[in-house]
């Protein structure tokens, strides 16, 4: 007798529950795509390319001097005097601190930039998502990257993709 009652408790709950996920709408969103295809985001790629070929052409010359000066230093090291010898080499080593301090700035200004990009896109994806999902009623939107099988109609990418780029 009690396992009739725990096999009909068992069937209800399933019924329950298969009526109750029927009701739901659901969607997914692929957050990359949909952020990297505006034209904010790309337009933020394209400042972001800048800065960093910027910051490279200024480490590069940088690099050109260091690289210049040790050749001079390992070329006319035996023509030196050796307080000559020691200015030069107390320089190279001035300017590798230097440089590499410059590169480390460099490499977290370019980090700060895009984490702000990213964070940026985000905030607005974010925004978007959940407007979307109140106007059109949906239960639950999930992001592509947890769904292992979703059917074409459910995808809501292009949608979010166009919202995006209608929000300043």
């Amino acid at each position: 007798m009690k396992k009739i009652i725990a096999v009909c408790i068992a069937v209800s709950c399933l019924w329950v529950g298969q009526s109750f996920a029927s009701e739901m709408r659901i969607a997914y969103v692929d957050i990359k795509v949909s952020m990297e295809n505006t034209k904010a985001y790309k337009q933020g790629v394209k400042r972001f390319e800048a800065l960093q070929n910027k910051k490279r052409k200024q480490l590069d010359a940088k690099r050109k001097k260091l690289t210049d000066l040790d050749k001079e230093l390992q070329m006319q090291s035996m023509a030196m005097t050796s307080e000559h010898l020691m200015e030069k080499q107390q320089e190279l080593t001035r300017l590798k601190k230097e440089f590499d301090r410059d590169l480390q700035d460099a490499t977290d200004e370019l980090k700060r930039e895009k984490r702000q990009l990213d964070q940026t896109m985000f905030g607005k994806f974010y925004n978007a998502v959940k407007t979307y999902g109140k106007q059109h009623k949906f239960d639950i939107i999930l992001p592509r990257s947890a769904i292992i099988y979703g059917s074409e109609p459910y995808d809501i990418t292009a949608d979010i993709t166009k919202i995006l780029d209608k929000t300043k």
